[in-house]
């Protein structure tokens, strides 16, 4: 059994947070602290209750809460709809609808383990779904590529009888990661990459 951490086309909540654009509208997680690892598969602006029928899981929710404003249930209803569909987080952009963070959102978040993010300083969405999506794009592309080389690479040791340790060699050094090989059993057979990150797998 081969074990190694392949590159991750989508970003986690944490990530998407630690942006530069991001952490310049000046994000509070208020609820869902606990689920920033959650992946972020795509990003959308959304402000109608029921959005969660029109998500397929993944996606961070961007809203001013225009059309929740001054209705409890529907508040309520928003965050609900969203836990159902597996969005990934809700960032609510404060101003003219919430000034703060709405209690009713904030509690249906913590109750459904959503992430919930408000931020103090808004600005235009559009400039953060474009950084997101183009770092989405990116990580993608770069995980095919990177599977197409380590293809080719391995193709060319096997097809000249190299043995085991190389071919690890060679996929430890392209995905940058450790790679561990055991039997059925459980057993270590062979290791690749940095002696740390092995160490690691193997605890």
């Amino acid at each position: 059994m081969l074990t190694t951490t392949t590159l991750e086309p989508a970003l986690s909540v944490r990530q998407v947070l630690g942006l530069e654009r991001v952490l310049a509208g000046e994000p509070e997680v208020v609820a869902g602290a606990g689920q920033l690892d959650r992946a972020v598969r795509w990003v959308h602006v959304a402000e109608a209750a029921d959005v969660g029928v029109m998500l397929s899981g993944g996606e961070m929710i961007l809203t001013t809460g225009v059309l929740l404003a001054g209705d409890e249930e529907a508040q309520a209803e928003y965050v609900r709809s969203l836990h159902r569909a597996e969005a990934a987080a809700v960032v609510l952009g404060l101003g003219r609808a919430f000034p703060s963070p709405p209690d009713v959102m904030r509690r249906a978040a913590e109750r459904c383990g959503l992430p919930m993010v408000v931020l103090h300083r808004p600005f235009p969405f559009a400039e953060l779904t474009e950084e997101v999506q183009s770092r989405l794009v990116r990580r993608k592309f770069a995980a095919v590529s990177l599977s197409e080389t380590v293809r080719t690479a391995l193709t060319g040791l096997i097809t000249s009888g190299a043995p085991l340790q190389p071919l690890l060699d060679e996929v430890a050094s392209h995905s940058a990661c450790p790679v561990v090989v055991t039997n059925l059993a459980h057993r270590v057979l062979a290791t690749a990459g940095e002696r740390s990150a092995v160490d690691d797998v193997l605890r």
